[in-house]
This record gives C-alpha cells, sequence and structure tokens, in this order.
C-alpha cells in the first residue's frame, strides 16, 4: 500500500522521510550523496498519510506507522540485510526499526533527529543568520511564513525547493491519520528502545539553530550509537540538508564509505 521509488543497485538502504513531506524531499538532498558512491539501492517511500502513499484507519499510533514500514521492507527485501536514512519523524520510524530488527540493519543516518515531546533539553530560538531581504516582496502570502520562521538561510534556491518539493507534500497530507499518532506519539516499547545500543556506522546530524528538533537530544543519542560520527551544523536549522547542502552530502559520503567496509550480508 505505500507508495515508492527505487533507484540504483546493490546494497539496499530505506528512505524515510519527516512528517507532512514524501519521497521528494529525501531523493533531493540524499541522490548527490549516491550519485558519487556506486553499489547501493536507494529505496525511497512515502509514509503512510503522506505523498502517495494513501491514510490507513488502523494507524492510531507511532506503532501503526512502524508496522507498515517494516511489512513494506518485508515485502521488499524479504530477510535481507538493510541500511535506513530517517529524517526528522522518519528517524524516530528508524529507531523502531533498530530496534525490532538489529541484526537485520548493517547500519543508520538520522538526520535531524530528536525533538521528541517529553525531552527535557531546551530547543534553541530561531534565527536567521544569512538573511536575504530582497526575497519578501516577491513571495505569496502562504510562503512568507516559512520564509520567516524556518529558514536559517534564507536564498531564492531554497524557496524554490520549498516550493517545488515540500508545498506539494505538505497539500498530500492527511491531517486526519497524523491527529491520531500524535495522540500516541511513543512506541509501546519505548522505554526498552531508548535503553537499547546499535554498534553499526551511523551518523547523526542536527542543526544549531533547529527550533523544531534542537541539537542537543542528538549529543544525548551518542551513549547509544557507539559508532556514530555526530555533527551539529552551524548556521543550519532543521532544513539543514538545503542550507548546508555541500557538508551535508559530505557527512553522507562518509557513512556509506563507513558502512560498504563494515558490511557484512
Amino acid at each position: 500500500m505505500l507508495h515508492y521509488k527505487i533507484l540504483g543497485e546493490g546494497k539496499p538502504v530505506v528512505m524515510l522521510h519527516g512528517v507532512t513531506l514524501d519521497h521528494r524531499h529525501m531523493v533531493e538532498i540524499l541522490e548527490p550523496a549516491f550519485e558519487q558512491s556506486d553499489g547501493w539501492q536507494r529505496i525511497y517511500l512515502d509514509l503512510p498519510g503522506h505523498g502517495k502513499s494513501p491514510p490507513q484507519e488502523k494507524i492510531d499510533s507511532q506503532d501503526g506507522i512502524l508496522n507498515s514500514v517494516e511489512e513494506f521492507i518485508v515485502d521488499q527485501l524479504g530477510d535481507k540485510p538493510f541500511a535506513l536514512v530517517g529524517l526528522s519523524r522518519g528517524s524516530y520510524i528508524s529507531r523502531g526499526i533498530i530496534h525490532r530488527q538489529t541484526d537485520r540493519v548493517r547500519g543508520a543516518a538520522l538526520i535531524v533527529p530528536g525533538g521528541n515531546p517529553d525531552s527535557p533539553n531546551p530547543l534553541p530560538k530561531h534565527e536567521i543568520l544569512e538573511p536575504d531581504p530582497t526575497i519578501r516582496s516577491e513571495l505569496p502570502e502562504d510562503e512568507i511564513w516559512s520564509f520567516e520562521n524556518f529558514s536559517v538561510v534564507q536564498s531564492r534556491a531554497i524557496m524554490e525547493k520549498r516550493r517545488n518539493i515540500l508545498k506539494p507534500a505538505i497539500q498530500l497530507h492527511d491531517k486526519v491519520q497524523e491527529a491520531r499518532v500524535k495522540e500516541r506519539f511513543f512506541f509501546s516499547f519505548a522505554s526498552a528502545e531508548e535503553a537499547m545500543v546499535f554498534g553499526k556506522p551511523s551518523l547523526l546530524v542536527a542543526g544549531r539553530q533547529d527550533w523544531i528538533s534542537g541539537y542537543l537530544d542528538s549529543v544525548d543519542l551518542m551513549r547509544r550509537y557507539p559508532r556514530a560520527t555526530l555533527a551539529i551544523l552551524d548556521a543550519a536549522g532543521h532544513g539543514l540538508a538545503f542550507e548546508r547542502p555541500e557538508l551535508f552530502t559530505a557527512l553522507i559520503k562518509d557513512w556509506l564509505h563507513r558502512l560498504a567496509v563494515d558490511w557484512v550480508d
């Protein structure tokens, strides 16, 4: 039932986007790294209620989202090993998969993780560190808020990406299913997941000015990911892959190198 797009051949990597987004965002930010790295099958999917994947009445919790993704992975990959890339909410679903299928997951990249409702860590205030005030007067009313309140870096290129990739996805997002999931946000096995250690090549990337997920939760995750590179990017927020694309691509490429060296079928 989940819509997906597969690019390339080789070791499978499953990509999980954030809430209100769809697979197009992950393709945009990740393909520059994979274009320079051979031997990877990239599996981009739309989570239930996102993009072209319809909402499901049975989904009334984060467990329901996780179950749907796990069913998809079994259908596509059988018992093959795989790696994960999760962004924002997709990083939390990735953590659930790691917990339940530890032996199959060869590595994970978690992008802007954290910001969970019960986190004790404070969130940074929104800042615009690279402004471009010439753009605002050109924007329609429904794009001004994100321009002023989301981006740490303001540029025409970023606004075009938001307009062409993020905005269409937001319009397809099912708010009714999302409301049910928010009522039961944490996994039913959250305590066990939060206690586990994952010792495979990993990457944790956070934006220093991310007022949605923050960066301190990523620091806390380091104790659970002993093979992780932690990168906290300055002049970057929740949309850090748009704001610091060269650095972000370099970090993904480094993770892929470590993943390939360590991979055992």
